[in-house]
C-alpha cells in the first residue's frame, strides 16, 4: 500500500460496495436483516419514548445532518471556494455534494422501502427509507470537509482530529437517526 497510496482509497471503496450491495440484498429480500431492523426500531422506539431528554438530547445532536445545516454547510463552503477562486476544490465540492444527493434520492425510489412506522411517531418523515438521506449527505459533506482538512492541514495531528471528529459527528447523525425512529439501522449503515 506504501508505494500505491490509492489502493487503501480502492479497497476502502470496494469494500463499502460490497456492504452496500449486502444490506441491499437483504432489504429487498425481506429476511433476518429486515427483522433484526424492525426489533431494533421497536426497542430504540421505547426507550425513547420513555426517556424525552435523551430523545431531546439526540435531536440536537442529529441537527448537523439536517437538510437545513447541511445546505448551509454546502453553500458557506461553495461561497468561501468560489470567493477564494479554488475553481478544481469547488468542481469537486458541488460533485460531491449534488451527486451524493442526486444518488440518494435515485436510491430511494428504486428501494421505495417504507420507514418505520410507530402509533406515536416521534419524526414524521415522507420519504422512503433506504438509504437515510441525512446519513448519506452528512458522510458526504463533513467526510468531503475532513478530505479537504487533510489535503490543506500540515500537522498530522489536526489531520487526524479532523478525520476523527468528521467520522463521530457522522457516527452521531446516523445514530440520531435510528434513535429517533425515522430510519432502520441498515438504512443508515447503507
Amino acid at each position: 500500500m506504501g508505494r500505491h497510496p490509492s489502493a487503501l482509497g480502492l479497497l476502502i471503496t470496494t469494500s463499502c460496495s460490497c456492504l452496500f450491495v449486502a444490506l441491499a440484498i437483504g432489504v429487498l429480500t425481506g429476511g433476518p436483516l429486515v427483522r433484526l431492523d424492525q426489533s431494533t426500531a421497536e426497542a430504540l422506539h421505547t426507550h425513547a419514548s420513555e426517556a424525552p431528554g435523551l430523545t431531546e438530547c439526540f435531536r440536537i445532536v442529529g441537527f448537523p445532518g439536517s437538510l437545513v445545516a447541511l445546505a448551509l454547510v454546502g453553500v458557506l463552503v461553495a461561497v468561501a471556494l468560489l470567493v477564494r477562486r479554488s475553481w478544481s476544490t469547488l468542481y469537486t465540492w458541488l460533485a460531491a455534494v449534488l451527486g451524493g444527493e442526486a444518488l440518494n434520492l435515485l436510491l430511494k425510489d428504486l428501494f421505495a422501502r417504507p420507514r418505520p412506522s410507530f402509533e406515536h411517531p416521534l419524526v414524521v418523515e415522507t420519504s422512503y427509507s433506504f438509504p437515510s438521506g441525512q446519513a448519506m449527505e452528512s458522510l458526504v459533506v463533513y467526510g468531503m470537509l475532513a478530505y479537504f482538512a487533510v489535503l490543506t492541514l500540515r500537522n498530522q495531528r489536526m489531520r487526524v482530529v479532523s478525520v476523527c471528529g468528521a467520522a463521530v459527528v457522522v457516527a452521531l447523525i446516523g445514530f440520531s437517526r435510528v434513535y429517533l425512529g425515522a430510519h432502520y439501522v441498515s438504512d443508515v449503515v447503507g
